[in-house]
């Protein structure tokens, strides 16, 4: 009897959603653990055990990757691109290029509060992409859409995480040359679950969109249906942005990552270019830029006047990006964390489970709520620095 992709582990799936396109008979869904991530679960009164799906699974596969041919800094020319992307505006140029060039990109969306990769073919839809999203994304059905795209010789880029990436590898085998895959330079991902459960500890009213950062700062911002500004929190000051920024709540298989390092599986990888904080203004956004392949060389030639750029060293993003040497490390009571998740909830989990970092967030929380004593306490010699926004 062939197996199905339940034989992958839990703390081995991404949850690509590969295998949820692959089914011939649509008999794979992906179902919320206990531990509030996605994963596969198949219904064995329809599975063929046609085995498509162990075929398409990237973790059950090597896939080929490479190191940069060529490293940049760049940023896009355009001030009103790049002030409103979340680094150098980068991505969101590469998706006007494709777009306006009768293409189609697929990026990750926020809608209604569920991240998710969607299809953009027009210039009015870029905004939906643009901007990080620290969530995992739900995939459906988009490499399907993909699939198809590429067959009608449609110019087509996929922006996603690495594991996303290979997923879409994995699912289409042989990559035409009208495909472009982006890799971002991903720390980890929270599950869609336990970021819903951490909104409802900022805040009691609906919302519909949560922006992530605030120029080079990590930082939620709440907004409604309508668009009404609901609430503002620092990452120091927010159970569920700290604990992503500080890597303690992520998937299980995002801290046994293999695609972190220098070795790339997309044929661009794009990222936060930290490294050069002595050289340029970081709060303006600067992109970090490694063309790993010669479609990707060949893809920049066409769009680099886009964008201010001079080639950079590897070696001065590796220090300040772990995604290029290693995965995030796991917490020593990752394992509290999702017991707690699992027999309790993901709000418990997020304020009990490390209660060290959950006392400094409380603390917090409650001096910003008074300027005047908020002011005070940070400029206490030593210790003021603990309970600063940021530091």
């Amino acid at each position: 009897m062939t197996d199905t992709i339940e034989i992958i582990g839990r703390n081995e799936c991404s949850a690509c959603f590969s295998c949820v396109n692959s089914c011939p008979m649509r008999c794979i869904s992906m179902e919320t653990g206990t531990d509030g991530s996605l994963y596969p679960l198949v219904d064995k009164n329809k599975c063929i055990q046609c085995g498509r799906c162990i075929e398409a699974c990237p973790t059950l596969h090597e896939l080929s990757k490479n190191e940069p041919i060529k490293v940049f800094a760049a940023y896009s020319k355009d001030l009103l691109i790049r002030k409103s992307s979340t680094s150098g505006g980068v991505t969101t140029e590469i998706v006007k290029y494709i777009v306006k060039n009768g293409g189609v990109a697929y990026g990750a969306a926020m809608i209604e509060m569920e991240v998710r990769h969607i299809r953009v073919d027009s210039v009015q839809d870029i905004g939906r992409i643009q901007g990080s999203k620290y969530v995992h994304s739900h995939m459906y059905d988009i490499y399907k859409q993909v699939e198809s795209d590429v067959k009608k010789n449609i110019p087509t880029v996929f922006i996603g995480t690495p594991c996303q990436v290979a997923g879409i590898l994995c699912y289409l085998k042989n990559i035409p040359d009208n495909l472009i895959l982006i890799d971002i330079l991903c720390h980890g991902v929270s599950s869609l679950d336990c970021f819903l459960c951490g909104m409802k500890l900022e805040t009691k009213k609906t919302l519909s969109r949560i922006s992530f950062r605030d120029g080079d700062k990590y930082c939620l911002e709440g907004y409604n249906s309508e668009g009404d500004f609901i609430f503002k929190t620092p990452y120091r000051a927010s159970y569920w942005l700290n604990g992503f920024v500080e890597g303690y709540i992520f998937r299980e298989n995002c801290y046994s990552c293999k695609y972190a390092g220098k070795q790339r599986c997309g044929d661009i990888t794009i990222g936060d270019f930290w490294g050069l904080k002595n050289d340029y203004d970081i709060s303006k956004g600067v992109n970090f830029v490694a063309l790993n392949s010669n479609k990707g060389m060949d893809f920049w030639d066409k769009i680099s006047n886009l964008y201010n750029f001079e080639e950079r060293r590897m070696d001065e993003a590796i220090p300040y990006n772990h995604p290029l040497r290693e995965p995030a490390h796991k917490p020593k009571n990752y394992d509290g964390f999702r017991y707690i998740y699992k027999n309790y909830g993901g709000k418990k989990a997020l304020i009990k489970a490390y209660p060290n970092k959950t006392f400094y967030i409380w603390l917090r929380r409650i001096i910003r709520k008074n300027k005047v004593f908020y002011r005070m306490v940070t400029e206490i010699p030593f210790v003021g620095k603990k309970f600063k926004d940021y530091s």
